[in-house]
């Protein structure tokens, strides 16, 4: 353990894990990418040392199945004085221990974290809650930020884009015909990048990760991260893009978060919007960023609406999520997991999970079977958790719209 820091252990949890749907609900918040890395990644960054997880009571057999290596004694917490970070959190240097119940909070008395040892055994996020809801710990300001709703992380997302760089790399294939401006170029082994590319690193760094292939004509404008085994062809990609694994992508992308395994290949434009995993977008599909007027997004989420209070935000796509060729999504819209817009034109501003259209709910015989052969084609295996995962949002959703 770093010997900056005398906790114990320190855990993730999330106490707010509703504010992050759709995102959130086939994974914890402390696996949504926020940049390059996820929340938990980027405290393992600050703090070099192991994270574990604690998650909502539904959530750690499916944990242990599709994160093992994040999920070792998830929701287990041993006797001790421990630092517990809700996710959502960034920091920018760790947290000394005080050796006091203080629980942590940003510049806007917004909750990072706390330190105690009056919590052991299984701990869950419901029991985190029900924790700080009965304590009235002392308050300290530490340097980092809680971002308590997913468009929140555009407001800095080019700079932890930039927080996330490694560094100069030169393991990769590069052709003599690539363009590069500036030196701030990571290309790690095995990525490819082939003739007929520009690289602009000047006002932010560029990642190709592992095995990455880029085909031109493509333009990057950096900061950008480029995931392993993704394949950009043919693609403008503006400041702030991440591109998780195994993406497939053309077309323009601005300040986007592809979270992985995500299908855009053809031309249309996603702009400031966090596009889940195994989302597949038709040809031409393309979302709005900004309002005619300038004025701040608004967002409906939870059945509430929210002024995001910026004015350039795009949209929340969930999981498995498909759009037909032509499909145009209106600014500040969210999408639920397993949606399938069809038809093409200006689709609705808020879809739900499973829906079929506008009016239709998804079977799930039918999206299981789908989402088996999609997944394949990757080599990824769907897993028996996630199946019965899926199995039981569908069922809860289809009794909420009975």
């Amino acid at each position: 353990m770093n010997s900056l820091i005398s906790y114990l252990m320190i855990f993730i949890y999330e106490d707010s894990w509703e504010n992050y749907k759709p995102l959130s609900l086939l994974r914890p918040v402390a696996e949504v990418r926020c940049g390059a890395l996820t929340f938990r990644q980027k405290i393992e960054s600050v703090f070099k040392d192991e994270v574990r997880m604690i998650v909502r009571d539904r959530m750690p057999d499916l944990c242990l199945e599709q994160w093992p290596e994040a999920s070792r004694g998830i929701n287990d917490v041993p006797q001790g004085r421990h630092l517990f970070i809700a996710a959502g959190s960034i920091f920018t240097a760790p947290i000394p221990m005080t050796g006091y119940d203080d629980t942590f909070v940003d510049e806007k008395e917004r909750i990072l974290g706390f330190e105690t040892d009056s919590l052991a055994g299984y701990v869950s996020a419901e029991s985190i809650a029900d924790f700080l809801a009965d304590s009235t710990p002392q308050k300290r300001s530490v340097p980092g930020r809680r971002i308590h709703y997913p468009w929140e992380i555009f407001a800095g997302l080019e700079l932890e884009v930039t927080r996330d760089f490694k560094g100069k790399l030169s393991q990769g294939a590069i052709d003599s015909h690539v363009a590069v401006y500036g030196d701030a170029l990571r290309i790690e082994e095995g990525a490819v990048i082939e003739a007929g590319v520009t690289i602009d690193c000047r006002k932010g760094p560029v990642t190709v990760a592992n095995n990455a292939l880029i085909k031109g004509p493509t333009l990057i404008e950096g900061p950008v991260y480029v995931g392993e085994k993704t394949v950009v062809d043919s693609a403008r990609l503006r400041a702030g893009t991440v591109l998780g694994p195994q993406c497939r992508v053309g077309g323009e992308i601005e300040a986007s978060i592809l979270h992985g395994f995500v299908n855009k290949h053809h031309e249309g434009f996603i702009g400031h919007a966090y596009v889940g995993e195994w989302v597949n977008l038709g040809a031409m599909t393309t979302n709005s960023d900004l309002k005619n007027n300038y004025s701040p997004v608004r967002v409906v989420l939870n059945g509430e609406e929210y002024s995001t209070g910026i004015t350039k935000f795009g949209c929340i796509i969930g999981d498995h999520t498909k759009t037909a060729i032509g499909t145009l999504i209106p600014t500040g819209a969210v999408i639920g997991v397993f949606a399938n817009i069809l038809g093409g034109g200006l689709c609705s501003k808020n879809i739900p999970s499973f829906s079929w259209g506008e009016e239709s709910v998804y079977s799930l015989s039918q999206l299981a079977e789908t989402a088996e052969k999609v997944m394949a084609r990757r080599d990824v295996s769907i897993g028996k958790t996630l199946l019965e995962f899926i199995s039981n949002l569908h069922s809860e959703h289809t009794q909420d719209v009975g």
